[in-house]
């Protein structure tokens, strides 16, 4: 469900389409016409950080870059970096060999602007409301400097010297893990135990519960696919039913497999719900309650059921108050049944 905070894609999604305003904005960039703000900087450096472990786009990080940008980024350079992203989505969610063809261009853009100081430009119009997120120093900042004629060959050789560090100090972190525990894995013990500095590992991964949620990224990317990707979007009140219930058990499933890792991966309460992942099941399970009760306050009320589905909450009634999985399941789905008003109860999890 679309909210003010976010830009709106537009329908166009073909690949061609999409190649065209690429090649247009890598056009106007080699020109000058087009120079990316402080702003716009930043979610070229979250795409291809997001991009580093596999060599690619994905649609988790094209989220993360959209919710960050929210709509300030549409005020930016007409909003053409952000609109470009918006089409690029779907084109990665359903790929095939032209839309792969064309993310791969895309990050070769996304990487070059990364190595470019961002341009100035004036604030956006006062009518313009979004969440705030640190924008970066814009006041100080001068033109870009001369791109060398060798920049894509350079950022083609980084990519895979960033993938093959990203994937070393995750080997890393996993063996300390699995091997010692969670109590021991410290940005330090990772850097010694991948052979680099400490500031690497802080570079790469901010913090440490931004190295404990890389670690989980196989299985977010894993259940992003399953629920989130759009590819089996329900049309009607009973499959928006049917989706719902499947989105809180597999959920739980997940967490219960992982609950110690994802409870070291908590962000601070002030972060929790501007996770690009919680942002993300937030949107989901809202377009399936307006389809499910669309009496009901859909934006609001989903925050009421992923409150059912915090790791935290989902500990304490297993571990503290010994509640099997299945009836933490059960739970959900007579949630889900009485929040939608279904006329039958809701059958037991098989």
């Amino acid at each position: 469900m679309s909210t003010p905070d976010e830009p709106h894609p537009p329908q166009r999604s073909h690949p061609n389409s999409v190649q065209e305003q690429l090649k247009a904005l890598v056009r106007d960039f080699r020109h000058g016409v087009w120079q990316p703000t402080g702003l716009e900087h930043r979610l070229a450096q979250l795409l291809a950080q997001s991009a580093a472990g596999s060599g690619s786009l994905s649609a988790v990080g094209i989220r993360a870059a959209i919710w960050e940008g929210s709509m300030t980024a549409v005020h930016e350079n007409g909003g053409r970096f952000i609109t470009l992203l918006a089409d690029l989505l779907p084109l990665v969610e359903k790929p095939d060999a032209a839309a792969l063809h064309t993310a791969g261009l895309a990050l070769d853009l996304v990487e070059t602007i990364t190595q470019t100081t961002p341009h100035r430009i004036a604030a956006p119009s006062p009518g313009a409301h979004f969440c705030p997120s640190p924008a970066g120093d814009q006041q100080n900042a001068i033109p870009p400097a001369p791109r060398s004629p060798h920049l894509r060959e350079d950022s083609r050789r980084l990519r895979v010297d960033a993938a093959r560090n990203h994937t070393r100090l995750l080997n890393a972190a996993a063996r300390i893990a699995r091997e010692q525990g969670l109590k021991h894995l410290t940005m330090e013990a990772v850097a010694t135990a991948a052979g680099v500095g400490k500031g690497t590992v802080f570079r790469r991964f901010g913090d440490r519960t931004g190295l404990l949620q890389a670690l989980l990224q196989h299985s977010e990317d894993t259940f992003q696919a399953a629920h989130l990707s759009g590819s089996d979007q329900a049309d009607d009140r009973d499959k928006a039913i049917e989706q719902l219930r499947a989105f809180g058990v597999a959920a739980i499933r997940r967490y219960a497999q992982e609950m110690e890792l994802q409870i070291a991966a908590e962000p601070s309460p002030d972060q929790r719900y501007r996770r690009a992942p919680r942002r993300s099941y937030h949107e989901r399970v809202s377009v399936l309650l307006s389809l499910a009760a669309p009496e009901a306050d859909a934006e609001l009320f989903s925050h009421a059921l992923l409150g059912y589905l915090e790791p935290a909450l989902l500990r304490h009634l297993s571990d503290q108050c010994n509640l099997p999985l299945q009836r933490l399941e059960r739970g959900w789905l007579e949630l889900v049944s009485r929040l939608t008003h279904e006329a039958t109860a809701p059958h037991d999890v098989t």
